[in-house]
């Protein structure tokens, strides 16, 4: 099913023919991994993945707007059953359940070559829809990688959508890291949906059709036309140990007046070292070349793509290259659009740069190195876990059949097998990926690798060039930035608000902000009202960060919330409801209304930093 394929029908000349792919998970207060490293999906409440329930809502309202159709698919055990019937019950007209017990421990590529066949088996679609990622792994490769598959072009985190039959597009509004764009997107198409796309397709099992349904099919690996390989045959990555991450609070709940209270939590915090912005200097320095870049050997290299005006981001990813490169003596390949000097990366810890010539979509830039890939055969990839990065590296590695990691948040070279530790149960958890592939890739959260200094000494950076061809069916008419991705990540301290705080009174929360030499973040709910950008939400739907404090001001503390924060060193919550979740999680509360306490504890901690400088 591509633009090629003859069978595609002209939409103008009829209803749209729509896919929604969705995924049964577990609830998020119940994401626990068995010992084989799969979720546990027996004995737990399962439910509609979140950012399905929108796919499903558009698809549904994208259908009957056109007079077209709907279907709606999953890949999953009998139990999956259930969601396609909330589906049905919210307007889909039929559905398929590509169930069969040679699907267990599928991967993401294993899993995008079977949705992608079942695709294939009931098409043409004129469009697919996905949910942008499912909160059971987070990693966003599913869509991209069917889409490779079939040959579409893709655009991930639609939080707009218009039908432009005139040219058989669609237009799209996407949301970016610290930023985001809009796109002309050439039909068919493949579509990853934001959860602010639309109100969510809900339906309370009561109301769910039960029985034998005539639109309702299921389906095994026999019926599919493609042979796989399917589940762990066909899974080129593997979970290994698993790691508990998840801080135990001290839940320290402040007594007495307001002033009593601060003077007792900056006490603590001083004990804590939580007010000590000393300085985190790197002790490593990027490791010298061992072998020239170009020499016998290239098929060893370590590429890593970077992702144009995302400097801090290309050191983070190029010095963990050359470490990794260092342990073989392979020589580090960078990938470049524009913008960076090779003799910067060089001391960064590129060997070698391949200059991408000519601006194209992501999926043109895939084709470039994929065609690079081919012919050397690279030890291992890696790229942002940005937007941009994920969609990039997926369709390298469902075309390489690659084995793909995904958000890793550490990696290293064992026995020749690239490690990683990646978030799993929702950020409770990490657990160890490797992959098994020839060639091994992995995408890495920005920031949370460390930069190592710079080497320096005489070099010569060899520089290649490729040509990026534009096959024209993704059009990206424009593109902004309304923050810095990486600002968050560098902070040592964080105050977040919730919705408690209005938008009128955040100079008030600004001036801790700028006394604590720290960054302002936000509940999703703040994110949905426009009140602070996306780029600057915490939790399972936004960002996750370990900085030395945080301080929540007016939220609740809900668990989607408080998963962001799970290697915070401390954390400070502020409400006046002395029963609200948030002191659950954290480690020391102060009850009072913040109107009162922010001001109070902005002076307190002003005088403490005075003190402490007139006795330097």
């Amino acid at each position: 099913m591509s633009n090629n394929d003859e069978n595609c029908r002209d939409p103008r000349d009829h209803g749209l023919r729509i896919a929604v792919l969705i995924k049964q998970v577990p609830s998020i207060e119940s994401l626990v991994l068995e010992a084989s490293g799969r979720l546990r999906r027996s004995d737990v409440p399962l439910e509609m993945n979140a950012y399905c329930r929108r796919a499903v809502a558009k698809g549904v309202e994208l259908a009957r707007a056109t007079n077209g159709r709907c279907m709606v698919a999953t890949l999953g055990p009998p139990s999956a059953d259930d969601v396609l019937r909330e589906a049905l019950a919210w307007g889909a007209d039929s559905g398929v359940l590509l169930t069969d017990p040679c699907f267990a421990g599928s991967d993401t590529l294993a899993t995008a070559r079977a949705l992608a066949a079942l695709l294939e088996r009931e098409g043409p679609f004129d469009l697919v829809l996905v949910g942008r990622s499912s909160i059971d792994a987070e990693t966003g490769q599913v869509g991209p990688e069917v889409a490779q598959l079939l040959d579409l072009p893709f655009a991930s985190a639609v939080r707009d959508l218009e039908l432009d039959q005139s040219s058989f597009a669609v237009r799209v509004r996407c949301e970016e890291d610290d930023g985001g764009c809009e796109k002309l997107v050439r039909l068919p198409a493949v579509l990853a949906v934001a959860e602010r796309l639309c109100d969510p397709a809900k339906v309370p099992p009561e109301s769910r059709p039960q029985g034998t349904l005539s639109n309702l099919n299921w389906l095994n690996a026999s019926d599919l036309a493609s042979t796989g390989p399917w589940g762990e045959d066909g899974s080129p990555t593997r979970v290994g140990a698993l790691h508990n991450i998840v801080a135990r609070r001290d839940e320290i709940l402040c007594t007495g007046s307001i002033e009593e209270q601060i003077e007792f939590v900056i006490e603590l915090l001083t004990q804590r070292g939580a007010l000590d912005p000393a300085a985190v200097s790197s002790s490593s320095l990027v490791p010298s070349s061992v072998r020239p870049a170009g020499s016998s050997g290239t098929t060893s290299a370590v590429c890593v793509v970077l992702e144009r005006e995302r400097d801090q981001l290309a050191r983070e990813l190029l010095g963990a290259a050359a470490t990794i490169a260092a342990v073989n003596g392979a020589p580090v390949v960078a990938f470049t659009e524009e913008g960076l000097r090779a003799d910067d990366m060089w001391s960064w810890g590129a060997d070698e740069v391949v200059a991408l010539r000519g601006l194209g979509a992501e999926e043109d830039v895939a084709d470039a190195i994929i065609h690079w890939a081919q012919s050397y055969t690279p030890h291992v990839v890696l790229a942002p876990g940005t937007t941009w990065g994920r969609e990039v590296a997926a369709r390298v590695a469902a075309q390489l059949g690659a084995g793909l990691i995904g958000d890793a948040l550490a990696l290293d070279l064992i026995d020749d097998r690239l490690r990683c530790l990646k978030p799993a149960c929702g950020g409770s958890l990490v657990a160890e990926i490797t992959s098994t592939s020839r060639t091994q890739m992995a995408t890495v959260r920005p920031g949370v690798l460390s930069i190592p200094e710079p080497r320096t000494g005489a070099h010569e950076t060899r520089v290649s060039e490729i040509e990026v061809l534009t096959r024209g069916r993704v059009d990206a008419t424009s593109r902004w930035r309304d923050d810095d991705l990486e600002a968050l990540s560098r902070a040592g301290v964080v105050v977040g608000v919730g919705v408690g705080v209005d938008p009128e009174h955040y100079d008030v929360v600004r001036q801790l902000v700028t006394v604590l030499g720290g960054e302002m973040a936000a509940t999703r709910r703040v994110t949905d009202r426009g009140w602070m950008p996306h780029s600057r939400q915490l939790g399972i739907t936004g960002r996750s960060i370990s900085p030395r404090l945080y301080v929540a001001i007016g939220l609740s503390g809900k668990l989607n919330h408080l998963i962001g924060l799970r290697s915070a060193g401390t954390i400070l919550a502020v409400n006046s409801d002395v029963t609200a979740p948030v002191f659950q999680g954290c480690d020391i509360g102060i009850v009072g209304d913040w109107r009162d306490v922010v001001p109070m504890l902005t002076t307190a901690l002003s005088t403490r930093s005075a003190a402490l400088l007139s006795h330097l």
